[in-house]
């Protein structure tokens, strides 16, 4: 009894395999074609949002301009997008220096 039990298994396991492997073949074109929609379904969306952007309306440019005439000098700091070498050697040249202070002494005499 043993015996004819173990030999039905041993016969269907390779029709088993067959199942899953057709199985399997059949999931594999299945989610081949998906994509394949997923995909065209994307690219309509992206071209649907092209034609909506170019269609969109160009806003006009807002200016605001202060017409005091007032100018404020402030420090700036240049740090940030300066290499390490340049800021160790960083020295504002004289010129600029005598326009600065010029322009401080100016704006505190008004």
């Amino acid at each position: 009894m043993k015996k004819q039990v173990l030999v039905t298994i041993i016969a269907m396991i390779p029709a088993v395999s067959f199942a899953k492997i057709s199985d399997f073949n059949a999931l594999i074109s299945e989610n081949v074609k998906a994509q394949g929609e997923l995909h065209s379904t994307v690219k309509q969306n992206i071209d649907d949002a092209r034609d909506q952007v170019a269609a969109a309306e160009v806003r006009e440019r807002i200016v605001v301009v202060e017409n005091s005439g007032v100018s404020y000098n402030s420090p700036t700091k240049k740090d940030l997008l300066a290499f390490k070498k340049e800021r160790r050697s960083h020295r504002a040249s004289e010129a600029k220096q005598f326009e600065r202070l010029a322009s401080e002494i100016s704006s505190s005499e008004e």
